[in-house]
């Protein structure tokens, strides 16, 4: 489930969710706008927040496919699938 619809389905703005999180309202809204990716302690602590129902993969467009071996090419945004490449390539090198 993505972050955004997560807070809509329970009533919740950026900032009271970065409250629980202890992250500020503009960090959430990037977070949820998928301008960017939370680090792997904002990861967890939106994964403990949402009981689960927001996970890492979630933010990869990866969602239901926990292992990301399986994941489909359509379940990646247009111009993510060159991003995912050059980031993977430069954490290679």
């Amino acid at each position: 489930m993505l972050l955004q619809d997560w807070l809509s389905e329970n009533g919740l703005s950026n900032g009271q969710f970065g409250g629980r999180i202890s992250r500020t309202a503009e960090a959430v809204r990037r977070y949820a706008s998928g301008e960017r990716i939370p680090d792997r302690e904002t990861m967890a602590a939106i994964v403990r927040e949402t009981g689960g129902a927001v996970v890492p993969n979630d933010f990869y467009g990866l969602a239901g496919h926990v292992d990301g071996d399986t994941a489909a090419d359509d379940e990646v945004s247009p111009g993510k699938s060159e991003e995912l490449t050059a980031a993977q390539q430069s954490e290679a090198a």
